[in-house]
This record gives C-alpha cells, sequence and structure tokens, in this order.
C-alpha cells in the first residue's frame, strides 16, 4: 500500500546542507517546530494512521525511490500520530541510531544521495517493495 504525503511548508531551519537529515512533522506541528521542519500534509489521514514501514518498504520523493536501510523504534507510532519522522539519508550507525529516523539510500543509480526539497515536492510511502 502507497500513503502519499506533500511537503506544504519547509521551515528557515529545515534543510541544511551539511547535514543529510530532514526532519517532517504533519501539519498540526507548533510553529517552534515547524521552524525546522517539512511540513508534510497526508492525502489519505486513515491511510497515515495505518501506516507501516519496515526494511522492506521504500520512500520515492519526487519519483525517486530510496530504499530504507533502518526504520527506528519509534518511527511508525510517530507517523500515525503526528505525522513526525526523520529522513536521514545514508547508512544507519551500527549503534546509537535514531530512533524517530527512516535511514535512506538511493534505490538505483542516478537518483541524489540528498533530495531537493520545496513546497510541493511528493512523498510516497511504499509500505512493501
Amino acid at each position: 500500500m502507497n500513503t502519499q504525503a506533500e511537503i506544504i511548508a519547509i521551515g528557515n531551519d529545515a534543510v541544511d546542507a551539511q547535514e543529510p537529515m530532514v526532519i517532517l512533522f504533519d501539519e498540526h506541528a507548533t510553529a517552534a517546530i515547524q521552524d525546522v521542519a517539512l511540513i508534510q500534509r497526508f492525502m489519505d489521514e486513515t491511510a497515515k494512521k495505518q501506516l507501516t514501514l519496515t526494511t522492506d518498504s521504500a520512500v520515492m520523493i519526487n519519483q525517486q525511490p530510496y530504499t530504507i536501510t533502518y526504520v527506528g523504534a519509534l518511527v511508525n507510532s510517530n507517523l500515525n500520530t503526528i505525522g513526525h519522522v526523520a529522513l536521514i539519508f545514508g547508512p544507519a550507525p551500527q549503534e546509537d541510531q535514531l530512533q524517530s529516523g527512516l535511514y535512506l539510500t538511493p534505490a538505483v543509480a542516478g537518483v541524489p544521495a540528498f533530495p531537493e526539497f520545496k513546497v510541493g515536492t511528493q512523498i510516497t510511502y511504499q509500505e512493501t517493495m
């Protein structure tokens, strides 16, 4: 099953070219969080509440496929309730993985290691590949 979301706002401090990570929340995020996050709107609230990602899942960002290499213990519950996840572009470390993070790597050649995010960016959470 695919769950669609769209970036509707980008906080002033949400994207740092030196840090291959972005933090996403749904549109109910507080003002303080909105300053450091990408705000995503889910197309289907019911699908959001049932979303369950594993390492057999994938994430598409503007039609570019990313493989999930690690799913933090808090990812699914946070996505289901507050639309929150950290997308970390790179391999998961052996220790101290971010428990609210999805570690992503490009699924095919030519996909950028860190995608461009802008208002209107489409994100598809694919539960199984």
